[in-house]
């Protein structure tokens, strides 16, 4: 169930914090964010018909370019 991240108990948002935190999960957060990135494009103009591979290309594209710059990984909560 999807809730706002503001609506989680203490413990459930400790979790979540620590699983952001595991550089294990990278590859798959960054798939997800991909997918969800693909069917907001699509949402917005159903006629894109936007796949995570072309989001993962416009991303590669963007960070050749230096067009966004991505921080190193902190260990830290802000």
């Amino acid at each position: 169930m999807l809730l706002d991240i503001n609506e989680l108990n203490p413990k459930d948002y400790n979790d979540v914090v620590e699983y952001s935190q595991d550089e294990s999960t990278i590859a798959l957060r960054y798939i997800a964010a991909c997918s969800i990135i693909a069917n907001l494009a699509n949402d917005l103009d159903p006629d894109l018909l936007p796949d995570d591979e072309n989001v993962d290309l416009s991303i590669c594209k963007m960070l050749m370019d230096g067009a966004i710059e991505i921080e190193s990984l902190s260990k830290s909560i802000h």
